[in-house]
């Protein structure tokens, strides 16, 4: 089930995350890179706030996300840009060409729900990737699930929209089920409730090293926070940069 498509449209009204900061620290990653970053890769790119981000520093940008209504929501945004949507699932990935770097941003990661299909994730990455590139990403953490979210209820409000997002975190198992209502006003006044369900899964460190490994992949960093910070038992996110050094 596409739950991603559900709330698209209101999707960028919600997040208040930083892209500039995180764009910025991506381009700072792609430094570690053996050969020169052209062509860049947006794994689970959502409504495409980093893509166009990153189109704007120059970079060629393949957006990939599962989502055919996010990717709509992309498509109004490129305007020229050198940005290509492609509709497919991250575990499955099929690229026209290779490239040198690769992002996956705001814990697109999680929602792969088992170490197998993260793996196969990293894989793909993997093999579309030249030697020498760079793979920059962020997870949540233990901390963000058992703390930040656990069985935490939160309200987002707007001028004509209300988001509760309930959330509900299983230690046993790891997943986490976020259960999102949104309230939209339409132009009779009334309001439309729409109603959808996430699902991500706590990765262990263990687990992303093991995929990284597998699909040739060394860790050049994991950190807190995108100024480099220390990654700490409250930090909310992991942030990793990995590069290919190894054909499989």
């Amino acid at each position: 089930m596409n739950n991603f498509g559900i709330l698209a449209a209101g999707y960028d009204k919600y997040n208040t995350a930083d892209y500039d900061k995180y764009a910025a620290f991506v381009k700072d990653a792609f430094s570690l890179s053996a050969i020169p970053v052209k062509e860049v890769l947006d794994l689970g790119c959502g409504t495409g706030e980093m893509a166009v981000r990153l189109a704007d520093m120059g970079y060629s940008v393949t957006a990939l996300d599962i989502s055919a209504e996010m990717l709509s929501v992309l498509t109004d945004k490129i305007k020229g840009r050198d940005i290509l949507p492609v509709c497919q699932d991250m575990i499955n990935i099929d690229l026209y060409g290779t490239v040198a770097g690769c992002i996956s941003a705001f814990d697109s990661l999680n929602y792969l729900l088992n170490a197998k299909d993260l793996e196969k994730a990293f894989a793909g990455v993997g093999k579309f990737m030249e030697k020498g590139g760079v793979f920059v990403f962020d997870i949540n953490t233990s901390y963000a699930y058992e703390k930040v979210y656990a069985d935490n209820s939160y309200v987002y409000e707007t001028e004509n929209s209300m988001l509760v997002w309930r959330n509900c975190y299983n230690r046993n198992t790891r997943k986490c089920h976020f259960y999102l209502t949104e309230f939209e006003l339409s132009d009779d006044g009334r309001y439309f409730r729409t109603d959808a369900v996430h699902v991500q899964k706590n990765h262990s460190l263990r687990t992303i090293k093991t995929a990284a490994d597998k699909a040739g992949f060394d860790v050049m960093g994991i950190y807190g926070n995108t100024d480099r910070g220390e990654l700490e038992n409250t930090s909310p996110k992991a942030y990793y940069v990995l590069r290919k050094n190894r054909e499989l």
